[in-house]
């Protein structure tokens, strides 16, 4: 885990033009909270509990710090908890506890108030020596997307390089052929806890799963699941169904373990082997056929069937087969005819897209994707350039001498 850290340049507290300050200044005003009598009304108010004496100059600029909270977006309901897992929000200038979210915004997380409500540790954190550092590891291990790693796990800034990173990282490692960057993209918790998923490693490898590494890597959340109340049950019924090499069966079809058995696997089965006539050995030839919707399989076999070919073709070339091949060249009819039984089916469940129009559609909805989060960081980075702002300008609140919080 030896990552310098001084090769990759961080972008920290970009400055704010002199247009943006005006809009800020109000975003931070809007965001402070409601006047009280006393410091001690103001605590009251936001259910903090006295523990600790603060200096004079402290208790003075609390009110702005708690408006610091609220105008990141953190919840009123959640700013007690925020300072009681990071009391030195209390006693730490704004500007000190911002380094932290703006590292964020540089790596293109948005919602700050979120983050912090999930990991108050992100206030007054040393980017260098601590949040960058860890970043470093996970772009080093293959992480890519590290602003989606962190939106899901903000409590990355918490966790202890020696004794949780290092050892959940070198058990990934060990296996061979395992994607250790997609693994912790999409377990961005699990996969850091090696005692979670140290004994569904050693499962998997007991059950005799070939290529074992290939096997989480294609479907990482296997490394989630119950072994209790989800794997071993399901490991159970495909034995009972008469599959003869389970663990050569979910190494070629992992997510088969993520799909529930009453509402998926079984209807499936039973119709695979029953209405469409295929065998238990031509499943576990194509074991991603139960991956198709009932309604998939049952309309390309009726296709087939009423052009006088059903049965004549494996399950591979059937269902893996575009629109135009399974057509002319399986059904041997137009793809005209085709897409004319697709319809009248469809009057019944709904219109029937494309298969391009489908993948154009997920393509223009990441673009959108991608120009929201743009605009939503650039709208975090005004509202807490105006809170630093606001924070700086704030005329201390009158001590009350004898409070102590």
């Amino acid at each position: 885990l030896r990552v310098s850290v001084a090769a990759r340049p961080l972008s920290l507290l970009q400055p704010t033009s002199a247009r943006q300050l005006p809009h800020c200044r109000r975003a931070a005003s809007s965001a402070a909270p409601a006047a009280a009598a006393s410091l001690e009304e103001l605590l009251q108010q936001h259910r903090i509990a006295p523990s600790a004496p603060l200096a004079a100059d402290a208790l003075g600029r609390l009110p702005s710090r708690l408006a610091f909270l609220q105008g990141l977006g953190v919840p009123d309901a959640a700013v007690a908890a925020v300072v009681r897992r990071n009391p030195s929000v209390l006693s730490t200038e704004p500007q000190a506890l911002s380094p932290g979210l703006d590292y964020l915004l540089s790596l293109g997380v948005a919602d700050l108030g979120g983050s912090v409500r999930r990991a108050p540790d992100l206030l007054g954190c040393s980017v260098r020596r601590d949040l960058g550092l860890k970043v470093a590891i996970l772009q080093s291990l293959g992480v890519r997307d590290i602003a989606r790693y962190l939106s899901r796990n903000p409590r990355l800034v918490s966790i202890d390089v020696e004794r949780q990173m290092r050892p959940a990282v070198e058990l990934l490692s060990s296996i061979p052929e395992l994607e250790v960057g997609r693994v912790l993209e999409q377990l961005p918790t699990v996969g850091l806890n090696a005692e979670a998923i140290a004994p569904r490693i050693e499962y998997y490898r007991s059950l005799g799963v070939p290529r074992l590494g290939r096997f989480l890597s294609r479907h990482p959340p296997l490394l989630a699941y119950s072994l209790e109340a989800n794997v071993q049950p399901k490991v159970a019924w495909l034995k009972e169904q008469g599959f003869g090499d389970v663990p050569t069966l979910l190494s070629r079809n992992p997510s088969l373990l993520s799909m529930p058995v009453e509402a998926s696997l079984a209807p499936k089965l039973a119709l695979l082997l029953g209405p469409l006539g295929r065998q238990i050995g031509d499943i576990e030839h194509f074991p991603r056929i139960l991956n198709y919707s009932v309604e998939h399989l049952t309309l390309r076999h009726d296709f087939l069937a009423a052009a006088g070919k059903a049965g004549a073709h494996g399950l591979t070339r059937t269902y893996r087969s575009s629109p135009h091949t399974f057509a002319t060249k399986l059904a041997k009819r137009s793809l005209d005819e085709f897409e004319a039984f697709v319809a009248r089916r469809a009057s019944t469940r709904g219109p029937h897209r494309r298969a391009a129009d489908a993948f154009l559609a997920r393509y223009e909805g990441e673009g959108a994707k991608d120009d929201q989060r743009r605009a939503a960081v650039a709208a975090a980075r005004s509202r807490l350039d105006g809170l630093l702002e606001a924070a700086r300008k704030a005329a201390p609140f009158p001590p009350d001498a004898a409070l102590a919080v």
